[in-house]
């Protein structure tokens, strides 16, 4: 095996732990946000959603927000690591074979895509996946502030007592 099979296989390596990483990202965000649709239909499920008895599930849906929106950043730079790594052994590749324009070919590839999708090219995809988790931790604060708000009562009560 030669110097330009081990650049090879290491390339592809990182491309295929990144492309790992990505599936554990999706994998990880289907299952907080079935956790989130499930604890929000109970929520919301009945005539009194607001209950003060639904505290719990709306704190519970800021953690899985707040979770899922770091599991998201956490995926992202473990992606990140594995991109560099593997355009570290791509540029190796790339002084073996100067013939091969390898980056030559992606600085072209790449202007074509912001050609084609100027407005979309620079926008960072992990941006929206973290944004989607922040907002179902807001959706759980707005819901636990809401059941506090209208369950002030039952609230000072319950503090009262404990006393």
């Amino acid at each position: 095996m030669d110097e330009k099979d081990i650049l090879w296989n290491m390339y592809q390596e990182h491309c295929t732990h990144g492309r790992h990483t990505e599936t554990l990202r999706a994998t990880t965000t289907n299952i907080l946000l079935a956790v989130a649709a499930g604890t929000i239909a109970v929520i919301t499920h009945g005539d009194n959603s607001i209950a003060l008895k639904n505290l719990p599930l709306a704190i519970l849906l800021v953690l899985v927000g707040l979770l899922g929106a770091i599991f998201s950043a956490k995926y992202h730079e473990r992606f990140a690591m594995h991109t560099e790594r593997a355009r570290k052994y791509r540029d190796a590749l790339e002084k073996l074979v100067p013939a091969s324009d390898i980056r030559l070919l992606k600085t072209q590839a790449d202007e074509i895509s912001e050609k084609k999708y100027p407005r979309l090219f620079h926008l960072r995809l992990y941006k929206f996946w973290i944004t989607l988790h922040f907002l179902v931790a807001v959706l759980g604060l707005v819901l636990a502030v809401l059941i506090i708000v209208l369950n002030w009562q039952q609230v000072i009560s319950v503090f009262h007592f404990a006393s």
